[in-house]
């Protein structure tokens, strides 16, 4: 049996299960869903516990998209990129960890059947691209089909996560990129049509509109949903939501105009608003309790239920080692009014 075959049959099993079992799956068109970033341990710098292993959060309802961070190197040892976990599956701190020959991309087994049973309990699995300390030098057109054939139904002798077919790819782009992000965007979504199941792409823009780095991707190119990050940006940090001076330029509602007015290439683009789960999170002033998030959520779901798709947190390690759980607050905050269908 060949590999794109294998890789199929896999991913149907999957959805059979998850069907069989009543898990309901993620619902884009929902403007309750709550996406968590895992995978850079960031609570340990504030001397929290590390980060679990990805399968510790499957079996939580109160994530529905989760975005492994990152893939940092475009175009490593051989051609090939290059992943970072931290703690997880990290060949530079741990010898015992598998890497394919010629390369620097490392061979994460355990996280391949992690992602599978996350996919199990209805959950949405992306890639993240980029990040802080991203090398974004890559040809696009290469590029995108590697990452096709790495990571979901394309072929590849290399496949970090075995059989496990990833939900598609988000782009947090921080930087000026040397790859061509409308064509990545655009290779990507032609790939996703000769799949067979439902694939995205997401973008997580910084809050002043437009954003530098990924303005135009949004404008050019089809991307379902945007994790807008409401934090390390001063005044357009979650910390100044409902304060009379928010300047009009650095908040949700210049999002909103915008998504109004069709100013983005995909009209039904789902708009989340992103904050650090924790204190140290980002930078400190960014921070919000959790009763403050909660009531911001709610304002803004309330308010704007057709382009409003839910709450973002930067990272899965703070969200867990909160008192309450952070996730779990936005979550339950969220559904209080959530609604599906709309205008997804």
């Amino acid at each position: 049996m060949n590999c794109f075959l294998s890789l199929v049959i896999a991913s149907t099993v999957i959805a059979v299960l998850g069907a069989v079992s009543g898990v309901l799956g993620f619902d884009i068109s929902c403007n309750s869903n709550v996406a968590v970033y895992w995978g850079q341990n960031s609570a340990a710098s504030g001397s929290l516990p590390y980060q679990k292993p990805l399968g510790a959060y499957c079996d939580d309802d109160n994530v529905d998209v989760i975005l492994l961070s990152f893939l940092y190197i475009l175009q490593g040892k051989g051609g090939y990129p290059v992943l970072n976990f931290a703690n997880i599956c990290d060949y530079t701190k741990n010898a015992s960890v598998p890497v394919f020959p010629g390369t620097e991309l490392m061979h994460c087994a355990d996280m391949g059947v992690d992602i599978k049973h996350c996919q199990s309990k209805g959950k949405v699995v992306l890639l993240s691209i980029g990040g802080a300390t991203a090398q974004l030098n890559a040809d696009a057109a290469t590029f995108s089909k590697q990452v096709w054939d790495l990571f979901m139904e394309g072929s590849s002798d290399f496949r970090p996560f075995d059989d496990a077919v990833l939900d598609g790819v988000d782009l947090d782009i921080e930087q000026s990129s040397q790859l061509d992000l409308v064509e990545f965007a655009n290779n990507m979504n032609q790939l996703y049509k000769t799949g067979s199941k439902k694939y995205y792409i997401s973008a997580a823009p910084q809050c002043p509109y437009p954003d530098a780095n990924l303005g135009t991707l949004l404008t050019q190119a089809q991307i379902d949903m945007a994790f807008i990050q409401f934090y390390n940006s001063g005044w357009c940090d979650n910390s100044k939501y409902g304060l009379p001076l928010w300047p009009e330029s650095m908040n949700y509602y210049m999002w909103e105009n915008a998504w109004r007015n069709s100013s983005f290439a995909n009209p039904s683009m789902k708009l989340y608003v992103g904050a650090t789960a924790g204190q140290n999170a980002g930078n400190p002033s960014s921070y919000v309790s959790p009763s403050f998030f909660a009531n911001e959520l709610q304002g803004l779901q309330s308010n704007y239920t057709d382009s409003f798709g839910g709450a973002m947190l930067w990272d899965m390690s703070w969200a867990y080692d909160s008192t309450p759980n952070y996730a779990a607050n936005a979550k339950q905050a969220l559904m209080a009014g959530s609604k599906c269908g709309g205008s997804a």
